[in-house]
């Protein structure tokens, strides 16, 4: 044995001791893996057996940021590369009660956990270290998630009865890429909000182009009968909020959704119409 074949070998070996287990209840097991993000954090996979299925996930980690790299939905650069990812890997999504997606491939073959489990890891690492890349500047993505936290956190306490999903998709199949900020669902009705903020006057006409487009494709869509609200939510207390660089785009906004844009200063009258 020379020694690049021990070289070879020993890394090998180093590799492997990087791979641990631990069970997590009856029927799942966590597997840590010598996958890693950007973020300096190894990528943990979850094998369940259900049912004689096998299921493959995440866990719903990379949606709760255990990686320190949050996913903005929001951002449509980051979701560009999420979605192509996903079609790669032919990775599933689901989302469970408290708003958390599971990403996950399934199979009833043993046999394949091996691949599934490294195209997971894959995955996960890959999506993990894109979110960390900064599409657009800090000073936005700022002002967006605060004024996002400060709404959710307004929404979620004064509607929490009717359930409010946030950063929803219209359905996570045709319309995935159809997000608004909130969804109600009340007896198979839906209300659409959407947040509308910027750092300056042209981020703030960017999302209300954004808004405007989500709000046509869902009223020409399979849901459009079953859409009673369609609401704005406007930060006018934003740093860029100067109403008459953008009057003339919330009044387009304003006939498209038949209903008029609420200011945060009076966020009162969105619960108002909502309940």
């Amino acid at each position: 044995m020379n020694n690049l074949e021990k070289i070879a070998i020993n890394v090998r070996e180093s590799f492997d001791q990087l791979w641990s287990f631990k069970l997590r209840g009856k029927d799942t097991i966590e597997i840590s893996t010598p996958y890693s993000t950007t973020t300096s954090k190894f990528v943990s996979i979850y094998v369940t057996e259900r049912g004689g299925k096998y299921i493959v996930s995440d866990g719903g980690l990379l949606n709760s940021e255990a990686y320190e790299s949050e996913i903005d939905y929001e951002n449509q650069c980051l979701l560009k590369i999420l979605y192509h990812f996903e079609a790669y890997y032919e990775v599933k999504r689901t989302e469970d009660k408290q708003g958390i997606k599971h990403y996950y491939k399934t199979t009833t073959k043993a046999n394949l956990i091996p691949n599934m489990v490294y195209e997971m890891a894959q995955f996960v690492s890959m999506c993990a270290s894109a979110a960390t890349v900064q599409f657009e500047d800090a000073k936005e993505i700022e002002e967006r998630n605060t004024f996002r936290t400060k709404a959710n956190t307004y929404i979620g306490s004064n509607l929490k009865e009717y359930n409010p999903i946030f950063q929803a998709s219209l359905d996570r199949d045709e319309y995935r890429s159809v997000r608004f900020s909130a969804l109600i669902e009340r007896r198979n009705r839906l209300s659409l909000v959407s947040f509308v903020t910027g750092s300056n006057p042209s981020n703030f006409r960017n999302c209300i182009a954004r808004t405007n487009m989500n709000f046509e494709i869902a009223a020409s869509s399979k849901y459009k009968d079953h859409i009673d609200n369609k609401l704005v939510l406007v930060n006018n207390t934003a740093d860029g909020f100067e109403y008459n660089q953008i009057s003339k785009q919330l009044f387009i906004l304003e006939e498209h959704t038949g209903q008029e844009a609420i200011f945060w200063t009076e966020r009162e009258k969105l619960v108002a119409i909502l309940k």
